[in-house]
């Protein structure tokens, strides 16, 4: 079957891609091997989406027509800023969405192969329902979060090391706490005996249009994401944590005495893994310095270095204040010609991934990269031209 753009990954940033593409008027194919859109935000255990802008800016683009969509099942009981929904609503938000633009949608479906021809890729082979199926395309998004299609491609990757790829985390919610200050508990935190040693700060989040159940972020492992018994052993480390981390919790925190895990996440959380090697990479001195960006495409932040596999903070961490626009070139591959990819897997220093990974960002790196897919990889004006149209930032 033929398409004119595939999006291998419906995360955040597949969805952005998918829809950018979509808006464009091309024939999408969106490809996920979860049960449907939303990666991390729906599977993961988190559908929390953190400020779009530092800088005061309204919500733009695929990401605001996203909150519309919602609706009044999207809540703020944080009031920073912060908003949550369920991860049933972003899936279906995100599959409504997708279905009025005419995307068609493949679920339960693994890629496994890659055809390229001169730096050109012609075909995909997933693996679904106990078959191969084969779709080509004129271009293609890579939205997998560790840069799969672009390495099954051929196309130059970087895998992080341990120390720079960030901890992993299996999120988990309770209900029953009783009068949660979040400053209360976090300046108890240092001396309340956790146990586990790498994490080192207090984070959870109230979610629900009520704050009635608290998002758990405390779960923390390092490893290789990308070598498939290592990962197996982390996500079963961190699920043992879970329940050392829930009486933990029930012993030594003021208000979690009747606390009860009302969900875990089926999936773990990977920061950080592996990126592309594009014809830009941007690092820590361009966010240090807020270098000058002659193709943005999207806006990140400037501050980065968190989750670091020893404690919360990283050697590297800076606190930068403000934004930086994400560059053109970041989201393409040094030699694979129709090719873009987005999210949390573009061409950065793996350090800097804070920078990138959130999922509003996410998803409009993908919007741009599914626009440039749509239009086959075209110069920066031309692609300049369809992001305004489409309303991004």
């Amino acid at each position: 079957m033929t398409y004119d753009v595939i999006v291998a990954g419906a995360g955040s940033a597949g969805f952005g891609a998918a829809a950018g593409a979509a808006r464009t008027g091309k024939k999408v194919l969106l490809l996920d091997s979860n049960s449907g859109p939303g990666g991390i935000t729906s599977f993961g255990g988190c559908p929390v989406f953190t400020p779009y802008l530092l800088k005061n800016e309204k919500p733009a683009g695929v990401f605001r027509e996203f909150i519309a969509e919602l609706g009044d099942r999207c809540h703020s009981p944080a009031g920073r800023g912060t908003f949550n929904t369920s991860e049933f609503d972003v899936t279906s938000a995100m599959t409504r969405m997708l279905s009025r633009l005419h995307v068609d949608m493949l679920f339960y479906a693994t890629l496994i192969e890659a055809a390229v021809s001169g730096n050109v890729i012609e075909s995909v082979t997933v693996f679904c329902c106990g078959k191969k199926l084969r779709f080509s395309a004129s271009c293609f998004v890579d939205a997998t979060g560790d840069a799969v299609l672009t390495d099954l491609a051929g196309g130059k990757t970087r895998t992080a090391d341990e120390e720079e790829s960030m901890t992993k985390t299996v999120l988990f919610r309770v209900s029953g706490v009783k009068g949660f200050d979040r400053e209360k508990v976090k300046a108890l935190f240092p001396d309340a005996g956790f146990p586990y040693p790498q994490q080192d700060r207090f984070m959870a989040a109230p979610v629900g249009r009520d704050g009635e159940d608290l998002l758990i972020n405390l779960t923390a492992v390092s490893g290789n994401a990308m070598d498939p018994f290592d990962k197996t052993r982390m996500d079963i480390e961190l699920r043992e944590q879970v329940a050392v981390i829930h009486r933990w919790m029930k012993e030594k925190l003021p208000g979690f005495e009747d606390c009860r895990i009302s969900s875990v996440a089926p999936v773990m959380g990977v920061r950080g893994s592996r990126f592309i090697v594009g014809r830009t990479v941007v690092t820590c001195r361009d966010l240090d310095e807020n270098t000058p960006v002659p193709d943005p495409v999207a806006v990140g932040q400037r501050s980065y270095g968190d989750h670091f596999v020893r404690k919360f903070a990283g050697p590297w961490h800076k606190m930068n204040a403000g934004t930086r626009g994400i560059p053109y070139r970041a989201l393409l591959p040094e030699k694979i010609r129709n090719l873009a990819a987005c999210g949390r897997c573009i061409s950065i220093d793996p350090k800097i991934a804070t920078a990138v990974r959130y999922a509003p960002c996410c998803m409009a790196t993908g919007q741009a990269a599914g626009i440039a897919a749509a239009l086959g990889i075209p110069g920066y004006e031309v692609l300049k031209k369809e992001l305004v149209r489409q309303n991004a930032v």
